[in-house]
């Protein structure tokens, strides 16, 4: 198994089984990591349409569709949490693509329901990742991206994982990703946060940190992973890594990607 395919949005498309002709919502399009590689997929017969609520992003998108030859990309300057927020037709695409982006929604049901308008066909679900809807021995793979980081507390992230687990059948295999705060954007947050501990202006964990995310900048919590704790977090709670490694995205951000099989 390959760790770079699911951190890579050209394999994660293929993945999904777009094909020549469709038409896409690219919801939260950001910079046009999928929008892009999306457009040369579906082809001059297919259709792009990338939402966006940051302006400059929407420009970003659209010189470099220009730059390619994509005459097949639409960007809407719009909000993708708000019912009707993207201006775009009730069930007017073939699917909707929503990468990196729902753990940073205020209103992740209102989002999923303005997915849902655009593509009805589409099966959505909004829960709790430790208390899944799901039955037991249900999946033969579970994905999770950039989630259990968010997750306060040791207990509450085992229990993640012990939910994971319950849901995949014997030997399935989970695929999780986790943001690498120790690289070169973020080390210095950490290193203030341990001298904070070591004068006990912040008595906590010297991983747990806050950063602003989102178009409002709204503070997060974050556990800041090593692979080391990553590792032993899943070996404890039944799994057996297979392969982790840390990917760099851009030059000064990097993601922890873990393969791991239910044991």
């Amino acid at each position: 198994m390959n760790l770079p395919t699911f951190s890579n949005p050209e394999e994660n498309i293929k993945a999904l089984g777009i094909y020549e002709g469709m038409i896409i919502a690219d919801l939260g399009a950001g910079t046009g990591s999928y929008t892009i590689p999306l457009a040369e997929k579906v082809g001059e017969s297919g259709r792009v349409y990338a939402v966006e609520v940051q302006k400059e992003f929407l420009a970003n998108i659209k010189n470099t569709a220009a730059a390619r030859g994509l005459k097949n990309v639409e960007v809407f300057w719009g909000d993708i949490e708000r019912l009707g927020g993207t201006k775009i037709k009730d069930g007017a695409v073939d699917a909707a693509v929503i990468a990196n982006v729902l753990f940073q929604a205020e209103d992740k049901s209102g989002l999923i329901r303005e997915a849902k308008r655009l593509h009805p066909e589409g099966e959505f679900i909004v829960g709790d990742a430790t208390a899944l809807l799901f039955p037991d021995e249900s999946f033969d793979i579970a994905y999770s991206f950039a989630v259990i980081h968010h997750i306060p507390g040791d207990e509450l992230r085992a229990l993640f994982v012990r939910e994971a687990r319950r849901v995949l059948r014997p030997n399935g295999t989970l695929v999780l990703t986790t943001w690498d705060l120790w690289s070169p954007r973020h080390i210095g947050t950490l290193l203030a946060n341990v001298a904070k501990n070591l004068l006990r202006f912040a008595p906590t964990n010297i991983k747990d940190i806050f950063l602003p995310l989102g178009k409002d900048h709204t503070l997060r919590y974050i556990h800041a992973f090593t692979r080391q704790e990553l590792s032993a977090l899943l070996a404890k709670n039944g799994f057996t890594v297979v392969n982790i490694e840390i990917i760099p995205h851009g030059k000064k951000e990097s993601n922890i990607v873990v393969v791991a099989k239910r044991t």
